[in-house]
């Protein structure tokens, strides 16, 4: 084997690789065997089929490609060696000329190499965490939440609409311009049925105002601005009307609070008889539930200020590949909520189109940097994924599940893909968890504009993936 840089662009390094003769003679004259043992020619016994007849039924040229299929991945470990490559992927061959039996084969190998990273100081970098702090209010939202949840619905007559009360109504959305005249071009022209909760926190005010004090058969009216963020792409950035028919007024019928409905809220065997009790395990719920959400939240943005303050150039082809995959898992989002992706982000106009095009490059490069920046990490931190970290995960899960170890581990191992991608999960988890303790960690009641500014880049992603 004989090899020569052919030179290095970015992160492409390209290989010239020089095959001898005698080699590539071998891997055919085996190639040619295995092939006679596998085919069943009439006239002909297994092992036994000339030469001429494999080549008229499989091509001369497909059986050089699988002779030389048995010699590259031997030389392609030993140029990886030589060249001390850091490769990102199976490299791709492009034989140069004609193949001549009884000639050297030249080939030459297209590598795609891992970027070079530049961390920051990580032990200088500070990064804040909001302290869990649970009130009364919550404390009572959830109650709210779970009576509701358990109650019944009587329609009511003879009164106004009140806050609280479930309203339905026949809805029909308008974009409006600026001037607030109804704009030329409608995203939606359909006049659906909904039901509006007024016990709902997340209500848009200026609905809830629009309803509070109005009567069944009314025909209501309100207008608001969509945020440039919002998920439905064909509102976001938009002034839009509400007309709002109320069809039914109905008021929520709460269940009385005793032992049966703390049965009916914990299980039948709860030790919660009481309503201090009750409340108490509402708090605990809530405190585990925003503490949760509030880790999640530092592990983002601690990955996102690494990967902001690291120096590196991230390759065009890693972006445009992930690309595509995200490209997928919107459209694949936007199915799984009864719309098509040209909905989802208004495709259908040059805006909506150029509009989502840069959207998806920043999400792409932003996770492919970010991996890149992990991987640097888990190089500079000697991170690996033991088999006691993946045992200890299934452990975990059966305990959580209620189920015995092995049928979680039986779930795993019987699908490649679905134990890669819980591999993956927790060596990203290792490395974050050497990220944090190395990082200065600020409590805060409540996050700054700056890191506020993360919650907006994240929006988008419905995957949670971590690039590719």
């Amino acid at each position: 084997m004989k090899t020569e840089l052919l030179g290095q662009e970015k992160n492409i390094v390209r290989i010239k690789l020089d095959i001898e003769a005698a080699e590539f003679t071998k891997a055919l004259n085996k190639t040619l065997n295995e092939l006679s043992q596998q085919v069943n020619v009439p006239g002909f016994r297994k092992g036994k089929t000339p030469r001429n007849i494999l080549e008229m039924r499989f091509g001369k040229q497909a059986i050089y490609n699988e002779a030389l299929e048995k010699i590259v991945p031997e030389q392609i470990r030993q140029i990886v060696e030589d060249y001390d490559l850091d490769v990102m992927d199976t490299p791709t061959l492009d034989v140069k000329e004609q193949i001549q039996e009884g000639q050297p084969v030249t080939c030459e190998l297209v590598f795609e190499v891992r970027p070079e990273v530049e961390l920051p100081d990580i032990d200088n970098l500070e990064i804040e965490k909001v302290v869990t702090d649970v009130n009364d209010e919550a404390v009572d939202q959830l109650e709210k939440r779970i009576k509701i949840s358990m109650s019944t619905v009587k329609p009511v007559e003879g009164r106004a609409i009140q806050d609280g009360d479930l309203v339905d109504v026949e809805l029909t959305v308008k974009v409006l311009n600026p001037d607030g005249s109804e704009a030329e071009k409608q995203p939606r022209n359909e006049v659906t049925k909904e039901k509006i909760n007024l016990s709902d926190t997340t209500i848009r005010k200026e609905v809830r105002d629009a309803l509070i004090g109005k009567n069944k058969g009314e025909e209501v009216y309100t207008s608001f601005d969509v945020e440039e963020k919002h998920q439905d792409r064909e509102l976001a950035g938009k002034k839009v009307s509400y007309k709002m028919k109320v069809e039914e007024v109905s008021e929520y019928v709460l269940p009385e609070v005793n032992e049966q409905f703390y049965k009916d809220v914990f299980g039948e065997n709860t030790e919660i008889k009481d309503y201090e009790i009750f409340r108490a395990r509402l708090k605990d719920d809530i405190i585990n539930e925003v503490t949760a959400t509030n880790q999640n939240d530092l592990e983002e943005r601690a990955v996102d200020l690494v990967a902001k303050n690291a120096k590196l150039e991230v390759p065009d082809n890693f972006v445009h590949r992930q690309m595509r995959s995200i490209r997928k898992n919107d459209e694949d989002w936007a199915k799984d909520n009864g719309i098509t992706l040209t909905q989802a982000y208004a495709l259908d106009t040059e805006e909506g189109r150029n509009g989502y095009e840069n959207l998806l490059h920043e999400r792409a490069e932003n996770a492919v940097r970010n991996v890149l920046v992990m991987d640097e990490l888990a190089k500079k931190f000697d991170i690996h994924l033991e088999q006691a970290d993946l045992e200890a995960e299934f452990e975990r899960r059966a305990e959580q599940f209620n189920v015995t170890k092995g049928m979680i581990a039986k779930m795993f191992y019987e699908n490649e893909d679905r134990l890669d991608s819980l591999r993956g999960q927790l060596r990203w988890n290792k490395i974050v968890k050497v990220l944090l303790e190395h990082m200065k960690i600020k409590e805060v009641k409540e996050l700054s504009e700056d890191a506020h500014d993360h919650d907006h880049e994240h929006e988008h992603e419905h995957d949670g993936g971590q690039g590719e």
